[in-house]
């Protein structure tokens, strides 16, 4: 049986950046784009369209940027709103006013159709560089001690996040519904790519990079 995709309205203040998120998530497994449009528009269009999760260009936070999550988050309880955001100070700010994730402007397709997917599960994700801002500087960690060598696909990326949520292979295998064997090899890749002995420890250095936050 396969998954429903995931519906995703697209919010920009400029139809070229709309055009290019359109393009960067159009053909990715599990997500489908449904419309797009201005700032203005997201409250209305959300309304029309009922998507699964917005994804809206936040520019440098300016308070137009930031007043239209908020709508969204007051006039769609629960709908998941990725951000997307130039300037780093702009995350709690974000945050506050009702975003599921922020990530940088010049995310990459894969890291954004996971948060995309993340953020519909009910989880929040944060870019490394704007975890920083809400950490107190004592606990900040130097970028070359916490990037790992390689990141996760996708697809690990949902297992890890299933993972956070305690669930067993079993459990996830049902949810993501594929077979336990092949979540058992996503989570070997897991902790393999993050040097962890163990599940707990995979989840808790997640968490420390900023990848998932629960």
């Amino acid at each position: 049986m396969t998954m429903p995709e995931l519906r995703v309205l697209i919010i920009s203040p400029s139809p070229l950046a709309r055009g290019g998120l359109v393009a960067m998530l159009d053909g990715m497994p599990g997500i489908k784009t449904v419309g797009g449009g201005g700032i203005t528009e997201a409250a209305s269009l959300a309304a029309q369209l009922l998507p699964d999760a917005v994804l809206l260009d936040a520019g440098d936070g300016e308070p137009e940027d930031l007043d239209a999550i908020a709508r969204l988050a007051s006039a769609q309880p629960g709908l998941p709103i990725v951000a997307l955001a130039g300037e780093s100070g702009a995350v709690s700010q974000a945050l506050a006013f009702g975003a599921s994730a922020l990530l940088p402007a010049a995310v990459d397709t894969q890291t954004l159709a996971a948060a995309l997917l993340a953020s519909a599960r009910g989880l929040v994700t944060i870019s490394r560089r704007d975890l920083a801002t809400l950490l107190p500087e004592e606990e900040r960690i130097e970028p070359a001690l916490k990037a790992p060598a390689e990141s996760l696909t996708p697809r690990e990326l949902e297992v890890l996040q299933l993972m956070a949520r305690g669930l067993t292979n079993r459990q996830i295998a049902r949810q993501l519904q594929i077979s336990e064997h092949t979540v058992k090899f996503h989570a070997g890749a897991i902790l393999g790519k993050l040097s962890a002995r163990s599940r707990a420890e995979a989840v808790a250095r997640s968490i420390g990079l900023g990848w998932i936050l629960v």
